[in-house]
C-alpha cells in the first residue's frame, strides 16, 4: 500500500481510503441496499490487514448509525485509523440563531464522539460551506473544538474555490474534500489550490457512485428500489451513457488492472490529490480498491483515450 502526507496534518495516509456512507444503511425509504453491519464492520478489520488506514464517514450517514458502526469496528484499534466524519450544516439555515448554531456543532461533536466511541476526531469536516454571515463563528467554534482536543485538524467538503480561500484567511484549514473522477473533472482547480496550500485532499465518488465500477456498462441497472441511485442510473442519458463508457474496458486489456482499480488509479494520479475514499460495501470490494495501489498507473496515450470516451458518453 501506498501512503501519502496529508497536507499540513503530517498525518500518514493510504493512498486508498474507505468511504463508510453505504454503512448507513437504509434511512426513510432511501440509502445504500444490500449491507449489513456485520459485514461492514468485518471490511473494516480487513481493511487493517491490507494498509487501509484512512475511514471517512458523517453524522448524516445513516442518522449517526455509519458512526455508530465505525466505533464498534475500532474497538481495541482506534490508534490504527486515521478517522475523519462530517458535520452535518445546521449552519445553512435561514433563519439561524448564531449562539444556537454554533452550540449545536459542538453537541454533533459530542455525539460523534460517542458514536465513534473515541475521545477525539483525527480530521472533522463541515459537510458544506457556512454562510458568509457566521463564517468566522463557525470557523472558531470548530477551532475551539481542536484547543479543547476533542478535533485533531479541520477540513471542508466543498469545491468552491473562493469559499476555500476565505476560509485559509481565517487560519487552521487544513484538509479539502472534493468530487473527482473520470467522468467528473470539474474540481481540478480545488485541487489545484490545494497543492499550493499544503491542504490534504480526501477524494469522494472516484467512481461517480458505482457508473465507472464497470458493472452496469451492458445492463441496464436493476437497483433495489430503496436504492439513491436508482432513478439517476435509470434516466435515458444514463442508460445511453453506460453502453459508450463500455468502451472504457480497453483499460482493463491484459489483465493489468480491473475497471475499478483503472478508474481509481486515473485519480490517484492527478496532481494535487492524498487519497480516494471510494464508497465500500463489504470486504470483496475493499480487496479490489486496496489492489489499486499496485495496479500500473494508466499511460498518457491510455488517459487521453479515457477522456474523449467519457466525454463522448454525454455524462457531463
Amino acid at each position: 500500500m501506498e501512503y501519502r502526507v496529508l497536507g499540513k496534518t503530517g498525518l500518514k495516509v493510504s493512498v486508498i481510503g474507505m468511504g463508510c456512507r453505504q454503512f448507513g444503511g437504509v434511512v426513510d425509504g432511501r440509502g445504500w441496499t444490500r449491507t449489513n453491519d456485520k459485514e461492514s464492520i468485518a471490511t473494516i478489520h480487513h481493511a487493517e490487514s491490507l494498509g487501509v488506514n484512512l475511514l471517512d464517514t458523517a453524522t448524516t450517514y445513516g442518522s449517526g448509525h455509519s458512526e455508530e458502526v465505525m466505533g464498534e469496528a475500532l474497538k481495541d484499534r482506534r490508534d490504527r485509523f486515521v478517522v475523519a466524519t462530517k458535520v452535518k450544516q445546521p449552519f445553512l439555515e435561514s433563519d439561524w440563531d448564531e449562539p444556537r448554531v454554533l452550540q449545536e456543532i459542538v453537541d454533533e461533536c459530542e455525539a460523534s464522539l460517542r458514536r465513534l466511541r473515541t475521545d477525539y476526531i483525527d480530521v472533522y469536516q463541515m459537510h458544506a460551506h457556512p454562510r458568509e454571515d457566521m463564517l468566522a463563528g463557525v470557523m472558531n467554534t470548530m477551532i475551539q473544538l481542536k484547543k479543547d482536543g476533542k478535533v485533531r485538524w479541520i477540513g471542508i467538503s466543498t469545491d468552491d474555490t473562493d469559499f476555500i480561500g476565505k476560509l485559509l484567511g481565517l487560519g487552521d484549514l487544513a484538509t479539502l474534500q472534493v468530487g473527482y473522477s473520470l467522468a467528473n473533472r470539474s474540481e481540478g482547480d480545488a485541487l489545484q489550490l490545494a497543492r499550493k496550500e499544503n491542504l490534504g485532499t480526501l477524494i469522494r465518488s472516484p467512481l461517480a457512485m458505482g457508473v465507472l465500477s464497470g458493472r452496469y456498462f451492458d445492463t441496464a441497472p436493476q437497483l433495489d428500489p430503496e436504492d439513491m441511485r436508482r432513478d439517476h442510473f435509470a434516466s435515458e442519458k444514463m442508460v445511453a451513457a453506460f453502453e459508450k463508457l463500455s468502451e472504457l474496458r480497453f483499460l482493463t486489456e491484459g489483465g493489468k488492472r480491473t475497471m475499478v482499480q483503472a478508474a481509481l488509479r486515473f485519480v490517484i494520479d492527478t496532481e494535487g490529490v492524498t487519497s480516494v475514499i471510494p464508497g465500500t460495501n463489504d470486504r470483496a470490494q475493499l480487496e479490489v480498491n486496496a489492489g489499486t495501489s499496485d495496479a500500473p498507473p494508466l499511460t498518457p496515450d491510455e488517459r487521453t483515450r479515457a477522456l474523449a470516451i467519457v466525454d463522448a458518453s454525454g455524462m457531463r
